[in-house]
């Protein structure tokens, strides 16, 4: 394969990239993550284009961030990414952030899962893309990065309820995924937000959500750093669980 194993890109901290406090935001990093994720599977050829002609598609289950320092407001960084395992119903994709001096400044994990959009089922990766195991990257940068741990959230009363509308939805026609990032960010106190970054990030999927249904988040505080969060449907189904630990 010609394609280098480990995609590369370049970005710059635009005022619109940036949250209150003038540093990159965390929701436009889990942006520019999954746009360096989704150019790098498009030059290996297992991308949105070429899954689209066999009606399959990747979709998100996990996504863990961990972040030392934040670029401030027009400042650049880049994103390394490459796969780093894959099982029969998973793919296991790793990224490096680095600052304008090429200096490591976090690190993020990611698990994909490879969907039938006819039968809307999981598909097993060896027999849907049997080349997939040959975009492993044998040689990578390291990703010193804990495995996500369970979120464990008490709260029996909604921080607040909304529904998703047309700015919220995907391609597919989904809630998206890192909007889910944004409204649980939205449910933590301003304050902590201003003062302290979020050091680590961790996000699962669980269910799908839809245009104009509604949702509401949950917030427990499990101590003075760190919050766990849900996202749950009317029915009580959760459909994300989330965990924020601040530096």
């Amino acid at each position: 394969m010609n394609v280098p194993l480990i995609g590369e890109s370049h970005f710059i901290v635009e005022s619109f990239h940036s949250d209150c406090t003038s540093h990159l935001s965390l929701a436009v990093l889990g942006n520019q993550l999954l746009n360096t994720a989704a150019s790098h599977a498009e030059k290996l050829g297992i991308g949105r284009q070429a899954l689209l002609e066999q009606h399959q598609a990747w979709v998100f289950s996990r996504l863990l961030i961990q972040m030392d320092h934040y670029p401030y407001e027009f400042e650049t960084y880049s994103i390394k990414t490459w796969i780093d395992s894959v099982s029969r119903f998973f793919s296991n994709r790793h990224f490096a952030i680095f600052d304008a001096a090429g200096k490591a400044i976090g690190y993020a994990t990611s698990v994909w899962a490879l969907m039938d959009l006819d039968t809307r089922q999981a598909l097993d990766i060896a027999q849907a893309l049997p080349d997939h195991v040959d975009c492993v990257a044998p040689e990578h940068p390291d990703c010193p990065i804990a495995r996500t741990t369970r979120a464990r959230v008490t709260a029996t009363e909604p921080a607040y309820t909304f529904r998703p509308l047309f700015c919220d939805i995907d391609y597919n026609g989904h809630f998206n995924s890192i909007r889910y990032i944004e409204h649980y960010l939205g449910a933590l106190p301003l304050e902590l937000l201003r003062e302290r970054p979020v050091h680590r990030f961790e996000i699962s999927y669980s269910t799908e959500c839809r245009y104009g249904e509604e949702l509401a988040v949950y917030v427990s505080n499990a101590n003075v750093d760190e919050y766990d969060l849900e996202l749950r449907k009317a029915d009580g189904t959760v459909a994300s669980r989330a965990k924020a630990i601040f530096s």
